[in-house]
């Protein structure tokens, strides 16, 4: 998915589904996420015959797990900038928008799920309050974002050059997110918004895991080296660089948590 506006409220999601590291990102994504992701939707009581959203589905895992469980009475929709890889499937039907634009229809949803999209929004605000019209009442709105705040992500590498290649990687890697608009720090804060938007009966959980290397969390870095090379290089990592952390991050010592992940969940009011 690519976001872009213009105007001083630009942002711009800075990774592409159509690049040649788009679909191993998106697998890694889900490798990471998903464990979370489908044990925090189990708990929130998914039945048959509910209508559902998913915003940037990603390799579309989410959109596919709530459509078994919504059943052939229930109904997913998928919305993405760039849907290409989610098959559409009997309760799902695919959607090709920008949520900050795409006609939502009122009152409709009671579950629209969100991850790793809102962060990167400068206008997250005004997409939430979109989101909250189109629940049903007593609909349920599931945002997770990553934190990536904290730099000190990496327990252990193989030596110190590997260790300061990373940190160079990391800084520059969230620099370039930062400049496209992102709010590394919004996770944290996202009830905040949630409940400004209306929604109530707030809950927030948070999860994290130690990876060692070989494995999706390190496997991203690579991914994101490869995908983010040009504009790496141009915030003055070098190619030496680069290719130590691959190194780094296929090594099965190197230890290093992922980012924290912050799902966020509130209620429409009933009245």
């Amino acid at each position: 998915m690519t976001i872009t506006t213009t105007g001083p409220e630009s942002s711009q999601y800075s990774f592409s589904n159509a690049a040649p590291e788009g679909d191993e990102q998106l697998r890694l994504l889900a490798g990471i996420l998903d464990e979370h992701s489908t044990a925090v939707l189990g708990r929130i009581g998914i039945t048959a015959g509910w209508h559902c959203l998913d915003i940037g589905p990603g390799a579309g895992t989410i959109t596919r797990w709530i459509a078994e469980r919504v059943g052939p009475d229930g109904h997913v929709t998928s919305l993405d900038l760039d849907p290409r890889h989610i098959p559409a499937a009997g309760n799902i039907t695919v959607r090709q928008g920008d949520v900050r634009s795409a006609e939502l229809p009122a009152d409709h949803y009671d579950l629209i799920h969100a991850r790793l999209l809102l962060l990167h929004l400068t206008d997250r605000d005004a997409v939430i309050r979109r989101l909250v019209a189109a629940l049903k009442p007593g609909g349920l709105l599931v945002t997770s974002d990553w934190d990536t705040t904290r730099r000190d992500v990496l327990l252990h590498a193989p030596d110190e050059a590997c260790a300061a290649a990373f940190d160079a990687f990391q800084d520059a890697l969230l620099g370039i997110l930062e400049d496209n608009g992102a709010d590394l720090g919004w996770a944290r804060r996202a009830p905040l918004s949630l409940r400004a938007a209306g929604l109530v009966d707030l809950r927030t959980e948070v999860s994290n895991r130690l990876w060692p290397g070989g494995t999706a969390a390190n496997l991203l870095h690579v991914s994101n080296s490869y995908q983010l090379r040009d504009p790496l290089l141009a915030r003055g990592v070098t190619q030496e660089q680069l290719e130590l952390v691959r190194a780094a991050m296929l090594d099965p010592q190197a230890l290093a948590y992922c980012y924290p992940t912050y799902t966020s969940i509130g209620r429409r009011p009933t009245h």
